[in-house]
């Protein structure tokens, strides 16, 4: 499809998520939209699936229109194809991280009304292992397993009988349910409609600008993440092929790129640190011409690392234009994208000043709900016309005047929790989260600036600040930090250069290194910082009601060697570090790494300003 055609289909309101891949066979003919170990696989094939399982849905299931399926499974392709089969015969898709315990996954059933659940025996067996255990009406089996469970329905290998066409949607009727992040509280289902699901479609236009038919995208995300099936939806609409993993490891990721010619990276942060950190051999990333990162904030020092391998373009005697890196700003609230950021060769750091994608519009204002000043940092907020984000449940209406969470301003604009300013050209650069903001003696330190000084030093990997309770300044700002395997330095050693860096009430009245991997994280990398406050905290003293950090802060110093470390004060607290793997899971190769905590999905936030 040439750009002409794209944006005729970005301006198409009549597409949903229901009917888009029959318009994209109508429009297209058949094509080839992505490629597995086994070839290529094409959009007949996709539409067939998705018929098929759209036929079991309505004659042998008798879905009601606006019925809620759950999909908890592994994480592979058939998740998305589920996915577009429930939209597409009137259900609504709640799909659910396999890692989530049973006890989770229960509450999350219980609260949406859901009766329906698609599963496999790998997940069943491990997680499930018996149906009472949940209180579910029909239990669907999808997988390629010869043993059948007892009392689970199937997919039928072949359909003979007529496809249905697809339902005919109301396009601001709830289809899907995503749920937020749970580092804050239990996940929250946000009721996504089809505009939600393809508000920023235009993107497919600018896409085309710079990735065509010819591209691969390599995906390594799980499906239960909204930004994994934005990727493919928008990825569809915009004609380009798609390479998806089921778990990311980077000898893996090396070897598919390297081996299929990937040209564009589509990751998290701390997937793309882990890859240069590998140290890879530029030739296994020749093929590459545009990363795109999101999920939470990337270093510079990993942005200019990644833009030295690969190529934009290649130019004779040798010579080559950089990669592109492309900086996503979304909430699954919004239903994915609503800001990019594109780092330009030119204006080192660009990438970090964001644009908002039609037909999404920002705002950056303070407490008070006034416009602030240029510089000035306060709430970034996103509105769009037609749309009225809310949780699966809630009671919103279309003025905004009924929001029980308080997710959306008296005048209709949506509250992100981000901190921004805006420039003089009217770009956005983001500083970092409203609660990630230390309050220390009456300054405001953003503890994306502390990172970013911290994983400056040639011998930190990762970094993550926080703040911890002070008698006197509130809060105090500390971090947690994994070295390069092999680097020497010390607490000292980084504390030392942080004072070179930062200003003095903004450097880090203590540092912990510990072991790789021991940062606490979800499994799109976003850092736990309450996980990291309960196992930091120390335990107060009885005789002063002071606690020893506090003693030893308020002097300004360190503690002395030998002095007791804090230590975790609950089991919550360190399962984190025990079920963290060394690499990010999009889904386990092996079942029993079910473990982990639900996704957030709150797109790259760039660096702040000094």
């Amino acid at each position: 499809m040439n750009i002409l055609g794209r944006l005729q289909l970005s301006r198409d309101r009549s597409v949903t998520v229901a009917n888009l891949i029959d318009e994209l066979l109508r429009r297209k003919g058949d094509c080839e939209v992505g490629v597995e170990d086994s070839g290529p696989w094409h959009l007949t094939e996709l539409h067939s699936e998705v018929c098929s399982i759209d036929a079991f849905l309505r004659r042998t299931i008798k879905l009601r229109p606006g019925q809620p399926v759950a999909i908890y499974r592994t994480n592979d392709r058939k998740c998305f194809r589920w996915f577009l089969a429930i939209i597409r015969a009137g259900g609504i898709a709640v799909p659910l991280n396999p890692m989530l315990s049973l006890a989770e996954v229960r509450r999350i059933l219980a609260g949406s009304g859901t009766e329906v659940l698609v599963t496999d025996k790998a997940v069943f067996e491990h997680s499930i292992k018996q149906q009472d255990a949940l209180n579910i009406r029909t239990w669907i089996q999808a997988d390629e397993e010869n043993e059948a469970l007892d009392r689970f329905l199937r997919v039928p290998g072949k359909n003979t009988e007529p496809i249905f066409p697809p339902t005919a949607i109301d396009p601001s009727a709830t289809v899907a349910v995503f749920h937020t992040s749970g580092t804050s509280g239990f996940p929250k289902g946000a009721a996504l409609s089809s505009r939600a699901l393809l508000g920023a479609r235009s993107s497919t236009v600018l896409a085309g600008l710079v990735l065509g038919p010819k591209d691969l995208a390599l995906v390594a995300l799980p499906w239960s993440h909204i930004m994994a099936v934005s990727i493919a939806l928008y990825g569809l609409m915009a004609g380009i092929r798609g390479c998806f993993l089921d778990r990311f490891d980077v000898a893996g990721t090396l070897d598919l790129i390297e081996r299929f010619g990937v040209t564009a990276v589509v990751g998290v942060p701390a997937m793309f640190a882990r890859l240069v950190n590998s140290n890879p051999d530029s030739a296994q990333l020749a093929s590459v011409r545009v990363w795109l990162s999101a999920s939470d904030y990337l270093p510079s020092e990993t942005r200019q690392r990644l833009r030295q391998f690969g190529a934009l373009l290649r130019l004779p005697a040798g010579r080559r234009i950089p990669s592109v890196l492309l900086n996503g700003y979304g909430m699954v609230e919004l239903g994915g994208l609503a800001m990019l950021g594109i780092e330009f060769s030119l204006v080192p750091g660009s990438s970090d000043l964001c644009f908002p994608v039609p037909p999404f519009h920002i705002r950056v204002v303070d407490e008070h709900g006034r416009p602030t000043r240029t510089g000035i940092a306060g709430e970034c907020q996103i509105r769009r016309r037609g749309l009225t984000p809310h949780y699966w449940g809630d009671e919103v209406d279309d003025t905004a005047k009924s929001d029980p969470q308080g997710l959306i301003t008296s005048d209709g604009w949506m509250r992100t929790g981000d901190l921004a300013k805006r420039n003089r050209l009217g770009m956005i650069r983001l500083v970092g989260r409203i609660k990630d903001v230390i309050k220390s003696g009456g300054y405001s330190i953003y503890v994306r600036e502390l990172e970013e000084a911290l994983t400056s030093h040639p011998s930190v990997a990762r970094a993550a600040a926080f703040g911890l309770p002070h008698s006197e300044k509130g809060e105090i700002p500390v971090a947690a930090i994994e070295l390069h395997a092999g680097a020497p330095a010390s607490e000292s050693d980084i504390l030392d250069w942080c004072r070179q860096h930062l200003a003095p009430y903004k450097t880090p009245r203590r540092i912990w290194i510990v072991k790789p991997g021991e940062i606490p994280q979800n499994h799109t990398g976003k850092v736990l910082r309450r996980t990291l406050q309960e196992r930091f905290s120390v335990e107060r003293n009885q005789s002063t009601g002071q606690s020893t950090t506090e003693k030893v802060f308020s002097a300004g110093t360190r503690p002395a060697a030998g002095a007791a470390q804090p230590r975790p004060q609950s089991p919550e607290s360190l399962q984190y570090l025990e079920s963290t793997p060394q690499e990010i899971h999009a889904a386990p190769a092996d079942t029993a790494e079910y473990c982990k905590k639900p996704t957030p999905y709150h797109l790259n936030p760039p660096k702040p300003e000094p």
